[in-house]
């Protein structure tokens, strides 16, 4: 279940990026020739444009912050490792730094 959960968290967060990344060569000779006929509107479409790539960086950095939670809240193992690695403690429970 944890698998098909990050699938599908994966594809719907890389997504977006992706398809700007595919689409944006495209967008950008199609704006270049709508600048010289009305620079206005070009201008408007390119703020557009930014604020749909900002939002889909967002989504991507998003995929990294829901991946985290989801091994924190599912992954007894991930959790033991992460306080130990938290709390300083060798692989034994020995503490590694301090007195």
């Amino acid at each position: 279940m944890l698998l098909i959960a990050l699938c599908v968290l994966f594809l719907v967060t890389m997504t977006p990026v992706s398809v700007c990344f595919l689409y944006f060569p495209y967008l950008r000779e199609k704006l270049l020739a709508l600048e010289s006929v009305d620079p206005y509107t070009a201008r408007y479409d390119v703020q557009y444009i930014k604020f749909l790539y900002d939002v889909s960086l967002l989504l991507t950095y998003f995929n990294a912050t829901l991946n985290f939670a989801i091994y924190v809240f599912s992954g007894s193992k991930f959790r033991a490792e992460l306080m130990s690695l938290v709390c300083c403690k060798g692989p034994k429970g020995t503490i590694l730094f301090g007195s």
